[in-house]
């Protein structure tokens, strides 16, 4: 029945299409959102060949055990912002064909991901899904409520606990277990704790080094990686069928207030027992997988086994194309072999996991553990045998196939993380960004090569006339390629513009990875409409209240990479600062147009020494308040010279969060 629809739309689409390029209603729309081509919905017909949709497996765990829908109702911040609306996602029904915009594989991920409501796992363990990207889990302890992640944002948060209430008893919050260091995991934490009879009690259980992680990974490249979330998460896109349709790790990512609360006991040892408000709780560290810091753990009381998000029901990321560090895949299939060894000696009744719905029995998650261990293992080792056969990144990801016994298992899909991306990641991990061949080694920026390339080619006209020729073909990957080299020339070529915007979005169309869809049609998007400043729309991956709450070294880290080199030659600045509320005084110095520090030190004769509380240094720094101001108003003492450390501060840049991704 399927592939008749998809056949009938396709006849429908061509003649649709014949009329539109014979007429002048083509010339005027090539600017706006366009259907498929015969080829993209040839793409969807090969899928649904290759892959068994009448496998209803998935969709019985996603409705196992429903009590309760979400409230529909828009969840707004303090400033009556929506932050989170699930009735922007009502188009997705299940057992709706998907639509032609959209490919097959991950629409039925989508409608997946979009089973939403108050769940209980087994009795004593809740979950509250689809409110989120992430999901809530609530285990009923001897006294109150243990909480095991809390969504990214505190909002999202507290309407997910409220939920919970309305429907189980009203006990108080007794402790909050964080599986891993990344924001949709903690952001909420101060929208859980305020269920708490006294928050100050409540202990926040978290893997080692979960501090630190936290603020490498968002920091430094906080910015950048900022912008490259909003692309990822599709945050600039309509919630369509022309848009975005789903994170394919979870349904969308709220843009609510990420919160940040420091840890009480930090799981120090690879396998670590320990009882949480009666309930005991066994730990496996799983460190350098998916996040840097990260643990699963083993609920005795409900025979129940949480795997953070080092497993789950789709490919995940070796790499993020976000940015971050490239994760070690070797750490992370070994994470899965030893969960295996660990837990698969115990009673399993259930394995929830960080993001999607859960898996019951033994059986059945053992073989899901083994088949997603495969995965990662089988992605490793043959990039790696391929890499020593002296095949390079791009060559290896184009040739890489799973076997049938993996690819065909629906969690393995590339919903998230992607096969090739991955392969990618491999190679670059153990060999870097250079592929061996010396014309790679110092390549030209990508406004040069453009310009030089499409000089020999025969210039834009000629260039565009065979783009033409080429996405009539179908070619789209290549009509990418090269016209990326015309609007890095000239970005004022609306025509070609026009016409890679066009390829993205059939490539996007496409693409079973949210990810790579979103990337493409937020791509296609701004290349049509140029970068729409939305500050509610940004993906942030820190805000103000994370940068407050980081240790005074890790924010002289981000401070010093603020340092504007160019600025800095050639000047010395020196000083002693002394933080009040923190009883501890730092020397800081820039020469060489770089700036150390240094605790507990003091230089005899500094520029001037700076005497403030640990906020107001921080503010100064960030641009939020003015230094003299400051000093105005007693926030601030200086002894010796002002003028010296206010010119300083004009050293650090001010990164724009709009920078330019598809145009330069």
């Amino acid at each position: 029945m399927y592939k008749k629809i998809v056949l009938n739309g396709l006849t429908t689409l061509l003649t649709v299409l014949t009329f539109m390029i014979s007429s002048s209603i083509f010339c005027k729309a090539i600017s706006q959102t366009m259907p498929p081509t015969k080829y993209t919905t040839k793409s969807y017909s090969k899928m649904t060949n290759q892959l068994n949709f009448s496998d209803k497996k998935d969709f019985g765990d996603a409705h196992r055990g429903f009590i309760a829908p979400l409230n529909l109702e828009p969840i707004k911040n303090s400033q009556g912002k929506v932050i989170w609306d699930q009735r922007q996602y009502t188009f997705i029904k299940e057992g709706k064909f998907s639509p032609i915009t959209v490919n097959p594989s991950l629409w039925r991920q989508a409608q997946l991901q979009n089973t939403s409501g108050l769940y209980k796992v087994v009795d004593g363990v809740y979950q509250v899904r689809g409110q989120d990207i992430s999901v809530l889990t609530i285990v009923e302890g001897k006294t109150g409520l243990i909480v095991l992640d809390t969504l990214s944002s505190v909002e999202t948060a507290k309407a997910a606990m409220e939920l919970y209430y309305a429907h189980r008893p009203k006990k108080p919050v007794s402790a909050i277990v964080i599986s891993h260091s990344h924001a949709d995991h903690f952001g909420g934490v101060k929208g859980i704790i305020q269920y708490a009879a006294n928050p100050k009690n409540v202990q926040i259980i978290v893997p080692t080094n979960f501090t630190k992680e936290v603020f490498s990974e968002n920091v430094l490249l906080g910015n950048i990686m900022s912008r490259r979330a909003g692309y990822m998460f599709g945050s600039l896109l309509p919630i369509n069928k022309h848009g975005f349709v789903t994170a394919g790790v979870g349904p969308g990512l709220s843009t609510g207030t990420i919160s940040f609360l420091p840890p009480t006991i930090e799981i120090k040892d690879p396998i670590q027992s320990m009882e949480i408000d009666g309930i005991k709780f066994k730990f496996l560290l799983t460190l350098n997988t998916e996040a840097p810091s990260e643990m699963h753990f083993y609920l005795y009381d409900f025979k129940t086994l949480f795997v953070a998000e080092n497993t789950g029901h789709t490919m995940h990321n070796l790499y993020t194309l976000r940015g971050a560090k490239t994760r070690d895949t070797s750490d992370w299939v070994k994470a899965l072999d030893n969960t295996i060894d660990l837990f698969g000696k115990e009673e399993i009744k259930a394995m929830a996991t960080a993001h999607s719905w859960p898996t019951w029995g033994k059986d059945r998650v053992l073989e899901h553990l083994s088949k997603q261990r495969d995965l990662y293992k089988f992605i490793h080792d043959q990039t790696i045998r391929l890499a020593n056969h002296g095949y390079t990144a791009d060559e290896i990801a184009e040739q890489i196939q799973l076997p049938k016994s993996l690819d065909r298992y629906w969690a393995n899909r590339g919903y998230y993380g992607n096969l090739k991306q991955n392969a990618k990641a491999v190679y670059n991990f153990y060999l870097g960004y250079f592929n061996g061949n010396p014309s790679d080694l110092d390549p030209l920026p990508q406004e040069e090569t453009g310009a030089k390339t499409i000089q020999y080619m025969g210039g834009e006209k000629n260039v565009l006339k065979q783009a033409k020729v080429d996405f009539s073909k179908g070619e789209y990957r290549w009509v990418a390629q090269v016209l990326k080299n015309v609007v890095m020339t000239n970005p004022s070529n609306k025509e070609a513009k026009d016409l890679l915007a066009r390829a993205y979005e059939q490539l996007g169309y496409q693409a079973e990875s949210a990810v790579w869809r979103n990337f493409y049609l937020t791509g296609a998007q701004e290349l049509r409409k140029g970068v729409v400043k939305n500050k509610s729309k940004e993906a942030h991956t820190v805000n103000l209240e994370t940068l407050l709450s980081m240790p005074i070294n890790d924010f002289l880290d981000y401070t010093s990479i603020k340092l504007n080199g160019p600025k800095a030659e050639g000047k010395t600045f020196t000083f002693n600062v002394n933080f009040t509320d923190m009883k501890t005084n730092y020397s800081v110095e820039v020469r060489n147009s770089v700036l150390n520090y240094k605790p507990n030190t003091v230089i005899e004769k500094p520029d001037a020494t700076v005497t403030l509380n640990k906020v107001t240094f921080y503010l100064i720094v960030l641009g939020r308040i003015d230094f003299e101001k400051a000093v105005e108003n007693g926030k601030v003492f200086v002894e010796g010279n002002q003028d010296k450390f206010e010119e300083m501060v004009t050293l650090f840049d001010q990164f724009d969060p709009w920078v330019n991704i598809v145009t330069p």
